[in-house]
């Protein structure tokens, strides 16, 4: 596939799986042993690629990912990323939903085979997503979890947290 074609299949793939939240893109766009690459671990194929994505659909009210820019060269491609998210919190004290907005960047590189992506390493700016985080809850007590997908070992979370469905561990980011 010429190298245009690539970086137009890359921007579809992120644009039906993360803003149209369409799990059936995975397996349109993707080939069966697609892997995910994050610095947390590896998510080995589509249906781990699956719920991490639901994962993230189910804590974020809102997903919308933007291609800021692409370059291609051979069979890869990268993707410089914002994430703009948004997650609906209750206000204990006025009682209320409020929806607080998110915002990460990141870079992913992402290489082609045979016009599918075939593997992908992603890189959050975790440590700018996180400030974020902590500027919009102006108080330590009002975010307290966020799900890290980081795959389990066995039972083991790296991050020292709990299983969630066996695949993925929750860790906690909040001060409460």
């Amino acid at each position: 596939m010429p190298r245009k074609g690539n970086t137009a299949l890359v921007a579809k793939f992120l644009d039906e799986l993360w803003n149209k939240r369409n799990l059936d893109a995975i397996d349109q766009f993707t080939v069966e042993d697609y892997v995910v690459h994050i610095p947390q671990g590896d998510l080995l194929g589509r249906e781990a690629l699956k719920s991490a994505a639901e994962s993230y659909f189910g804590i974020f009210s809102l997903i919308h990912l933007s291609v800021v820019d692409q370059t291609s060269q051979d069979s890869q491609v990268v993707t410089r990323i914002q994430w703009d998210t948004a997650l609906e919190l209750t206000d204990q004290r006025l009682h209320q939903e409020i929806e607080r907005t998110i915002l990460a960047r990141g870079v992913s590189i992402d290489r082609i085979d045979n016009g599918r992506i075939a593997e992908s390493w992603n890189m959050l700016d975790w440590l700018y997503y996180g400030f974020n985080l902590q500027e919009l809850s102006r108080n330590p007590d009002f975010v307290q979890i966020l799900l890290a997908l980081s795959p389990c070992d066995h039972g083991r979370c790296p991050l020292g947290q709990h299983c969630v469905n066996n695949n993925y561990c929750q860790a906690d980011v909040g001060h409460g």
